[in-house]
């Protein structure tokens, strides 16, 4: 039952970090009132102190949930890219792949190349748990490889697990290489198991890398000397923007903070503090000073000062921190800290229709399925189930203590909202965006847009996953305290 919990908590928090895009908080209509019966107006309306017991407390130090919270990004990256990500494997900094690779040396004889195969070390044939972009020293290994297609077809910008691909590089001088230093080389990749990067999608975008990125920035700015040198890549530029559109309006944007990488760095380089210049699009013209510079090196000092080795690892628990915030991890915590002290039958009732439905339906259908054609006997130790005589009781366990999990979530969540005082004015700006999601979703009907934003259909788990579950993360991470990184981001939450 462990893994199943598991399992259960993963499906909502990958469903409210998806599709809490999909909701734009815009006044537009007044939705309808749902029936008196609905779960979400027993959860609006009765006193839930009846049902649930919990504690939100002042403080919360975060030496004491680092651990639990980094397991729940693990199976949250872990699920999301299972449900999402099928076979493509993307090569970006926080991704983890596991892959199998070979080498040819490549020559030009005539005019054409010629591929002879080497033998790579043992340690590089084979890569268990590789972090793209984790090591500054393979960064030029990580840049060809994000580049490379699968064989045939040369166009993706992506790779496909299990799927030879090819890809050409010159390797660095420098003894690490021996003899093909400064040499071309041609790879064969097999990626054999990738995990994607953290995502957060809201109203459209990846919100993830924005807020990481602003994030770190801001650590930097707030904890780095600043230098006079010139802009280069990985320095971190502090500036103002003021953009004039074509009709003669200007809008100011002050203190903004950018790492120059990518295209960044192309209008940023070799530029330095008090420099000023403009960029002409089609549409609008910005003006650009630069405020601050903050060297990729001083950068490092500051980060290893923080505690940390690397760059990389002060962003990987930024990422972390930001699955803790908006996708649920901080609620997963605080819902497994509070005592359900009894379940509502509505409630129970309900939910074990709505998710007999739509919960696992594959999985339970295949188990039924093996029993019958094997034998509950052999079905039930192949799935490794004991202290059961048939599958069907097991998968009958297996719904109610999902349903009582999900309607513990739910009532807790509620509760907390209720406790914190927000949630009469959360559940306005939901109504108000469900509305226009209707509309511009082409939706028939509430329920239809509904189902498209949660799996059993339910108003309070849309309401639950899209609203609750982020602003309570925003509400309990301004919270904690002992972390490296929170004082310099106190004031960093999206919250309302």
């Amino acid at each position: 039952m462990e893994n199943t919990n598991k399992n259960t908590k993963k499906l909502v928090i990958i469903i409210a970090a998806f599709l809490a895009a999909l909701l734009v908080i815009v006044p537009l209509v007044v939705l309808l009132a749902a029936r008196s019966t609905a779960p979400i107006d027993f959860l609006m309306e009765k006193d839930l102190s009846k049902y649930v017991d919990f504690e939100i407390p002042e403080t919360i130090k975060y030496g004491d949930i680092k651990e639990a919270v980094a397991s729940g990004y693990d199976v949250f990256r872990v699920g999301l890219t299972e449900s999402y990500f099928g076979t493509d494997v993307y090569v970006e900094e926080g991704s983890t792949m596991d892959f199998t690779l070979s080498a040819e040396l490549v020559t030009e004889s005539e005019g054409a190349k010629e591929y002879t195969e080497i033998t790579l070390p043992a340690e590089y044939a084979k890569i268990v748990g590789y972090r793209p972009y984790s090591e500054a020293e393979n960064r030029f290994f990580d840049d060809a490889l994000a580049k490379a297609g699968n064989i045939d077809d040369y166009s993706q910008y992506y790779l496909s697990k299990n799927t030879a691909a090819k890809f050409e590089l010159t390797l660095p001088e420098g003894e690490r290489f021996g003899e093909y230093a400064g040499k071309t080389l041609r790879f064969t990749i097999t990626v054999t198991d990738y995990v994607c990067r953290y995502i957060y999608l809201y109203d459209g975008y990846d919100n993830s890398i924005t807020t990481v990125e602003d994030w770190y920035c801001k650590i930097i700015t707030s904890t780095a000397e600043k230098s006079s040198g010139k802009i280069e890549e990985g320095d971190i530029v502090l500036f103002d923007c003021t953009d004039t559109y074509k009709n003669g309006t200007t809008e100011k944007y002050e203190d903004l903070c950018i790492e120059a990488t990518g295209d960044y760095l192309e209008y940023f380089k070799d530029r330095s503090e008090g420099d000023s210049f403009t960029e002409e699009f089609s549409d609008i013209t910005e003006n650009f000073v630069i405020k601050g510079v903050y060297k990729a090196e001083n950068a490092e000092e500051a980060v290893k000062a923080l505690g940390y080795d690397s760059v990389f690892a002060l962003k990987e628990e930024l990422r972390i921190w930001c699955y803790a915030v908006y996708s649920d991890g901080f609620m997963l915590l605080a819902t497994q800290s509070a005592k359900v002290l009894s379940y509502p039958k509505n409630l129970l009732n309900t939910y074990t229709k709505l998710e007999d439905a739509t919960w696992e339906t594959d999985f339970r259908k295949d188990a039924v399925s093996f029993a019958e054609a094997l034998g509950d006997e052999t079905a039930l130790e192949t799935y490794g189930i004991t202290g059961y005589e048939t599958i069907e009781d097991y998968l009958d366990d297996l719904l109610e203590d999902h349903v009582k999990t999900l309607t513990g979530e739910l009532m807790t969540s509620f509760a907390m909202a209720k406790e914190f005082g927000v949630l009469e004015e959360l559940h306005e700006r939901y109504e108000t965006s469900l509305a226009s999601y209707i509309v511009s979703g082409g939706f028939a009907n509430k329920q239809e847009a509904l189902e498209a934003l949660y799996a059993n259909g339910d108003e309070a788990c849309v309401f639950y996953s899209n609203f609750l579950s982020p602003i309570l993360g925003t509400k309990f991470a301004q919270r904690v305290t002992d972390a490296p990184f929170a004082q310099y981001l106190t004031d960093s939450y999206v919250s309302y």
